[in-house]
């Protein structure tokens, strides 16, 4: 099956209320095995690269790897890169064969954010891309993203209003509440505001920081509007803590990489049967 754009793929997740699962791949063992849940559930499926792997000099040789195993997959996936700050970067992304970009301006005021947007949007125009933009700042760390408390915060219904009057990017994040990493208390989310975004007509909407969310307010998020749902940390968790278990039973170098496969596997499974998006193929 050929890469799937991000736009026709999360608008079918809105209008059929639920949501696509979106998991941060930093090796090609992460995304085979995210793959095997999506394959095994016949659910559609993003894999994302995000800028810790683009530091460590790996995001082009990653995303061939990626595609390929895409291509030859029974389910839609969409390969795409998450939270760029940059155009060059996302230029590099687009002739890797990305099918879905993040511009991620959240840092910028408003008009900044805009533009940014608008140039993202023209780039990818003709080329079968998605583009996701982000209001508001999340919380926390990924990748080499960091966001204090201070820095961070919803945003109002307000700017979302006014940011959709002069840009309409094909998914949009907002900052309702969620935070980056796992939570240290509690978190608490504006589901109105989802709601209210929801009922404005706003694109496909997405929710960063679902890493340690209770399945409870996974799909109480899924039921206000969210249509793509992000996981990293947590993932990540998963997969490293069951490589250095298996490591440290002195099972073997590949016997480890497969332990921790099928971590991820599980992992992946458990959260594609929250968003509700099996048998979506």
């Amino acid at each position: 099956m050929t890469i799937q754009n991000l736009a026709p793929m999360l608008a079918a997740a809105s209008a059929g209320g639920y949501a696509v699962a979106q998991f941060n791949t930093d090796t090609l063992e992460i995304g085979q095995a995210v793959l095997r849940a999506a394959a095994t559930l016949r659910a559609p499926v993003i894999l994302a690269i995000g800028q810790g792997v683009d530091r460590a000099g790996r995001l082009a040789p990653l995303a061939a790897g990626l595609r390929t195993m895409a291509e030859a997959a029974e389910v839609p996936v969409c390969l795409h890169l998450d939270h760029s700050e940059s155009l060059s970067q996302i230029q590099r992304a687009i002739q890797a064969g990305f099918s879905g970009i993040m511009i991620d301006a959240s840092a910028h005021p408003l008009a900044a954010n805009i533009e940014q947007t608008r140039r993202v949007l023209a780039l990818c125009a003709g080329r079968n891309i998605g583009v996701e933009a982000e209001l508001g700042r999340v919380a926390g760390v990924e990748d080499d993203l960091v966001v204090s408390e201070d820095e961070a915060g919803k945003v109002g219904f307000a700017t979302v209003s006014a940011f959709l009057e002069k840009v309409r990017p094909d998914a949009l994040a907002v900052a309702v509440g969620t935070a980056h990493g796992l939570y240290t208390r509690p978190p608490e989310i504006d589901f109105a505001l989802i709601r209210q975004v929801r009922d404005l007509g706003a694109p496909p909407l997405v929710l960063h920081g679902g890493s340690g969310l209770s399945e409870e307010i996974l799909r109480e998020a899924i039921a206000c509007g969210i249509a793509k749902l992000n996981f990293a940390t947590e993932l990540r968790k998963v997969c490293l803590d069951a490589l250095v278990a298996a490591a440290t039973s002195q099972s073997g170098f590949m016997p480890a990489l497969a332990s921790a496969a099928d971590a991820v596997t599980d992992f992946a499974a458990r959260k594609l049967e929250i968003t509700g998006s099996a048998g979506k193929r």
